[in-house]
């Protein structure tokens, strides 16, 4: 495998250098100014020449400029987040000077979306739905971190809290985190933080510039673990010829964050350098009230009244660095490179003395990009991800690693027209992993490994201007399982306003290292976790159907899903020959679950914007006629936000919300009886007020938790993060190069 990359890339360097020294001198110049509606000139507004790699971005007078070293007719494109994208068209001869106004967009249906198909397109001819977090979204809901930010941006999301360690676990439209596959710039993250989650620490909300959920089985293009749906952060880029900005966030209960970018976008070079450190305190929130069970035994009921417990919430002390590099070194050929590191001291009241656990992580991400004409793109990738988990000792002796997941990914992908209504997208890659892990017997420093060799295709036929299909297939070759085909079909209907979508997909996901390898004593419950080397891969059978509607400044959707699981891996408990009891990694036979999303947004000419959200998640688990499943069914999300322009000041206010249902949850105990427990509503709203002033200062005051909701049984309901009162929020910003006037 190494012989086969490192000729690969031979190949590339070679042509590369090839290229470079055959290409043609410039030939033209291409700049100009770019406005908006009253006239003001738009700092970061993108520009580029379509099908080639060159692009640029403005600067704080709006200006640009483009070097060309091709003739011939093009098209030189421009784009502003929140306005309507235009395109220019260019003989490609003499030098050009340009004035761009751009007009806003009413709705968000003019964005580029990329996750879905892997090709980007306009999010309103996207033939599976697909939902933006934009990042005029993210700085209204001004999150202290990645966790915080989903829960308000995505219905039918619910983050818990792990039994055992206490780490962040994630349940969305009813499937558990290791079913959502998490992307950044469409490559997996590796490692875990608990039962299967990834560590949602190492993202670092600053460094976001929007975020593209696909729900449901996406595993035509994307594989194993995205039988929930695909979550893909797209990173922030240079979008300036100089850009730097800097950040400070503190709030009243312990926590602050610090950050700082820099970067700068030419014509054939981009560099974009982003650091950022938080830190939050761990904190314990207690019941108000005893909690009431109610047991169900055989032949009679009755309650019982446990004492007043609590939870914790634990703490982190996180920094990161993150460098994104590219050159054109053609018109057709572009280089990139991501190099990301992560470091987080885990704030665990709980741990012993003197012993505490850091995780950490480095990334390694090049990519060569090869326009094969201006309809054919050739991408060439690399993905490395080592993730660490140590126990670092404060006495001085070296610190032990208890877990590293070392994974490997190596994608070639094709996209280009080959007819002009047939859109494919075809590619191969190989993903590798090896796992040390503290549940596989740490003593005996066991080692597990997996290779999986992969082949898709999709074909996208838009038929007329109203109709297109998607179809798909993927081809996974398993070095434990073998071969596993997985395919998938949508189609989208458009008539006015109205954009009707539906498909079917089939999810497959393999059986962690974890799940079938674990030989592990759960330290202070009495019994073992034992992995099942017989588990088969779970399957999925998911059929989705949505309507969405836009006229003017509103845009709504609903959509349904259906999905059904087959062979779903759970851990259950049985009793070992000496009378303890252990647990073990199982297949279900099938489950179910079926839901119903609707979501609306209004954007008014006063500077009004609300977006609403509900999601409805049936996941009933039904044993003997209760119900064990802790997900709760209804949930609700909105955020209405006003911006005024008062003199040279930009000021804002957003109100964002949330609240979950209640839900009885029933557990079989030691002594057969079913015992209820009941999840109470769970309601969160915040306030944040902002104000940006000229040369690139902003301020903001925010009021979390401002109804002051404190949970009735926090103890009890792991299902949910408790709150611990209102907290005051102060932000601080410059962006320097509007500050220096660059």
């Amino acid at each position: 495998m190494r012989r086969i990359l490192l000729f690969v890339l031979s190949l590339v360097v070679l042509s590369v250098r090839a290229e470079v020294e055959i290409a043609p001198t410039m030939v033209a110049t291409i700049k100009g100014v770019v406005l908006d509606e009253t006239g003001a000139p738009l700092p970061g507004a993108s520009v580029w020449v379509k099908g080639t790699t060159i692009g640029a971005g403005t600067n704080t007078k709006g200006e640009f400029v483009l070097s060309l070293r091709k003739s011939g007719q093009q098209v030189v494109c421009f784009s502003f987040t929140g306005y309507k994208p235009q395109e220019r068209a260019w003989n490609g001869q003499e030098d050009l000077d340009l004035t761009i106004r751009l007009e806003p967009s009413p709705n968000s249906l003019e964005e580029v979306v990329v996750t879905g198909t892997r090709t980007p397109k306009p999010l309103k001819e996207a033939p599976v739905l697909t939902r933006v977090v934009s990042e005029r979204e993210i700085k209204q809901i001004n999150p202290l971190d990645f966790r915080n930010l989903l829960e308000f941006a995505l219905p039918g999301l619910q983050f818990g809290t792990a039994h055992g360690s206490n780490l962040p676990t994630l349940k969305f439209q009813g499937a558990e985190g290791g079913y959502v596959l998490f992307l950044v710039d469409g490559e997996r993250i590796g490692g875990e933080g608990s039962n299967g989650n990834i560590d949602f620490e190492r993202i670092d909300v600053d460094n976001i510039a929007r975020i593209e959920v696909v729900k449901g089985a996406m595993s035509a293009l994307y594989g194993a673990q995205a039988m929930g749906g695909v979550v893909n952060i797209i990173t922030k880029n240079a979008d300036r010829p100089f850009t730097a900005d800097v950040n400070a966030r503190i709030g009243s209960k312990d926590e602050m964050k610090y950050s700082a970018s820099v970067g700068t976008k030419l014509n054939r070079f981009s560099s974009y350098t982003t650091f950022s450190y938080r830190k939050s305190d761990p904190y314990e929130v207690k019941d108000r009230k005893a909690q009431v069970q109610e047991v169900h035994g055989k032949d009679t009921v009755w309650r019982d009244t446990a004492s007043k417990g609590s939870s914790v919430v634990l703490g982190y002390d996180v920094w990161s660095v993150n460098e994104r590099l590219g050159y054109s070194f053609t018109d057709a050929l572009k280089a990139e490179m991501s190099v990301g590191y992560y470091r987080n001291n885990l704030q665990n009241p709980y741990e012993l003395d003197g012993i505490q656990d850091r995780f950490s992580t480095l990334t390694v991400n090049p990519k060569v990009h090869y326009m094969m004409g201006e309809d054919h793109l050739l991408t060439l990738s690399y993905m490395m991800d080592d993730y660490l988990k140590k126990e670092v000792y404060s006495d001085g002796y070296p610190s032990r690693t208890t877990m590293e997941d070392f994974t490997n990914t190596v994608r070639l992908n094709y996209s280009g027209k080959l007819a002009e209504r047939h859109l494919l997208t075809a590619g191969a890659e190989v993903n590798t992993q090896k796992m040390h892990h503290y549940w596989f017997d740490l003593e005996a420093q066991l080692d597990y490994k997996q290779q999986n060799y992969v082949v898709y295709v999709q074909e996208e036929w838009k038929a007329s201007e109203a109709f297109s299909l998607v179809a798909g297939v993927r081809s996974d070759c398993h070095s434990n399982y073998g071969f596993h085909p997985s395919p998938n079909i949508s189609l989208m209907y458009r008539w006015a306003g109205l954009s009707l979508r539906g498909g079917y997909g089939m999810g497959f996901r393999l059986p962690t290292l974890k799940e079938l390898y674990s030989s592990y004593p759960m330290g202070g419950f009495g019994f073992m976790i034992y992995g099942n080397e017989d588990l088969k891969p779970e399957e999925s059978h998911q059929g989705t159907l949505s309507a969405e509607y836009t006229k003017g400044v509103f845009n709504g959707s609903v959509s349904g899903y259906y999905t059904k699981y087959r062979n779903e891996i759970y851990l259950g408990t049985y009793e070992e020959e000496d009378g303890t009891l252990a647990q073990k990694y199982y297949n279900h036979a099938s489950s179910r679950k079926t839901g119903v999303d609707v979501m609306g947004q209004v954007r008014l000419d006063c500077g009004f914007t609300f977006n609403g959200s509900y999601s409805y998640v049936n996941t009933h688990a039904d044993v003997d006629g209760y119900n064990t499943s802790v997900f709760r069914p209804h949930s609700l999300t909105f955020t209405a936000n006003y911006a005024r322009q008062v003199g040279k000041v930009r000021t804002s206010a957003a109100l964002n919300g949330r609240w979950l249902s209640k839900v009885d949850v029933w557990n079989k105990n030691d002594d057969g009886n079913y015992v209820l427990t009941p999840y109470y509503a769970y309601t969160s709203v915040d306030l944040n007020l902002g104000a940006r002033f000229p040369r690139g200062f902003r301020l903001g005051l925010g009021l979390n938790n401002l109804l002051n909701f404190k949970a009735k049984n926090a103890a009890a309901d792991s299902s949910v993060i408790p709150q611990r009162g209102i907290e005051v929020v102060g932000t601080l910003g410059i962006n320097v190069a509007d500050l220096l006037k660059l």
